[in-house]
């Protein structure tokens, strides 16, 4: 497939996480899915006339966040954990058989991207400019990718930002339960009440609602385009709390993990020294985090709560329409986030004894750290 002198190592399927299984159970947050995305979107004219990369093997690759195992390290020449990996099919039809990848980033990559992209050509241009705003974000979820290529002038087709099946389907539940909070609603028994809650909630979670909630745009006197934009950024609202929540219910125990972990063997005083005072730093950082989200959501249930009581939907269309550039504040936070919780689970699992070594102790707390703070 590719050149042999391009550095691109050959990923055998039974080596590793079975690329067939991304198709079920990808998070957004970490895989975008350009092979599935191809599959379901092709025939649409807004696909092709206004894609994610102009390379076709881009723009039917599989790009996800990959935590680096030991024997991957010397690849690159700076510290890192968390990559991102371009994975290319052997067979977009049969995952199963594998394929070949790179990593952005590591020592070479040039030689690959060459020919990965349309090099000196300015579709090949705004193809690296593309991988390279992919390659800083803390994670993958739609709206934070959306509006962070929209600001760098970057306006793919909006079939590129849907949520994976497997979040959605998680979602589902939480959005229906959000729906009846903030409106206030006490059901009983109305079974239409509810069932039109369930109707709401998967309207909001499908890629085609305008049309059906037609009505609501009306009443907030929306033309079509605004709309769509609007429920867009109400889906990324509801993602964000449902993240949130979801962090919510980790992040005590991780933290507090961390706040009292120590080193196997003490060897380096200073470097314990400098653990004691990470520690102590992403404890605040995490709790200022929080916060921080926190705050932004509740403008959101306030901006909900004048559509359902006060009876002003211009209200809450004014603030989907300014929500979009929060979710580079949102993502970018809770995105760091969902990395200090991941990765600390995938290296200490719960309920197992945590024995670490000094270095890598310290290289961890100090990643964690510079994330969080922004690398103050």
């Amino acid at each position: 497939m590719l050149a042999e002198a391009a550095p691109i190592r050959l990923m055998i399927d039974k080596s590793i996480r079975r690329l067939s299984s991304i198709n079920g159970s990808a998070s957004s947050s970490r895989v975008i899915n350009l092979v599935k995305l191809h599959q379901a979107y092709s025939n649409l004219e807004e696909y092709s006339e206004n894609p994610l990369f102009f390379s076709s093997l881009l723009n039917r690759s599989i790009i996800l966040k990959h935590r680096l195992r030991a024997n991957e390290l010397d690849l690159f020449e700076d510290h890192r954990s968390v990559v991102t990996k371009i994975i290319l099919p052997m067979d977009r039809n049969d995952l199963r058989i594998g394929g070949q990848y790179v990593f952005l980033g590591q020592k070479g990559e040039d030689i690959a991207l060459s020919y990965l992209t349309n090099d000196g050509s300015a579709e090949g241009a705004r193809d690296r400019k593309t991988l390279s705003i992919l390659d800083s974000l803390p994670s993958f979820d739609p709206f934070l990718v959306r509006e962070h290529l929209r600001r760098q002038g970057l306006a793919p087709a909006a079939c590129y930002f849907s949520i994976s099946s497997a979040d959605s389907k998680r979602m589902h539940g939480f959005i229906e339960d959000e729906i009846r909070t903030l409106a206030g609603l006490s059901l009983g028994g109305d079974v239409r009440v509810h069932a039109s809650i369930a109707a709401l909630a998967s309207k909001l979670m499908s890629n085609e609602t305008a049309a059906e909630m037609d009505p609501l745009r009306v009443a907030m006197k929306m033309d079509r385009e605004s709309f769509v934009d609007g429920l867009f950024a109400w889906k990324g609202l509801l993602y964000y709390k449902w993240v949130l929540t979801d962090l919510n219910s980790q992040l005590p125990r991780v933290i507090e993990e961390i706040s009292s972990v120590a080193p196997a063997v003490r060897t380096n005083g200073e470097v314990c020294r400098k653990i004691r005072i990470a520690q102590k730093r992403i404890s605040m950082s995490v709790g200022s985090s929080l916060a921080k989200a926190r705050i932004i959501l509740n403008f959101y249930d306030r901006a909900f709560n004048g559509l359902t009581h006060r009876n002003k939907p211009l209200e809450f269309r004014d603030f989907l329409l300014e929500a979009p550039h929060l979710f580079i504040e949102l993502g970018d936070t809770l995105g760091i986030l969902s990395h200090v919780v991941s990765y600390w689970r995938y290296r200490f699992p719960r309920g197992a004894s945590i024995q670490v070594g000094e270095a890598e102790l310290a290289e961890i707390l100090f990643e964690f750290e510079a994330g969080l703070t922004g690398g103050t």
